[in-house]
């Protein structure tokens, strides 16, 4: 956690904050997969091999994997400390409006 998280986050947070990072980084990982086979069937008219297609499901396994660690975690956190889930999912949510916000074009 840097600076900046600790002085917004509990450290009751860690847990279900961790897990909300590797959620995101599989849901990451899933989707720029899902674009390289995009982008070489689109550009070469490449079917996805069936060691493409293994992966593809091995990255989608671990993100629904991630997705449940990360609910278990924020439910127990919202029972232990409700106060500290209160301000992960705030600080969630500044972080995708800040994101958001980033991908505005002028």
């Amino acid at each position: 956690m840097t600076d900046s998280e600790s002085k917004v986050l509990e450290p009751d947070c860690d847990e279900a904050w961790d897990a909300y990072n590797a959620m995101f980084k599989s849901k990451t990982a899933h989707f720029e997969f899902m674009e390289v086979l995009e982008n070489k069937k689109r550009n070469f008219n490449l079917n996805p091999t069936e060691d493409d297609k293994q992966k593809l499901a091995d990255l989608l396994a671990l993100h629904d994997a991630e997705v449940k660690r990360f609910t278990g975690a924020s439910i127990e956190l919202k029972k232990s400390n409700p106060s500290a889930h209160k301000a992960l999912f705030e600080y969630i949510a500044e972080i995708a409006h800040n994101a958001s916000e980033e991908n505005v074009k002028h």
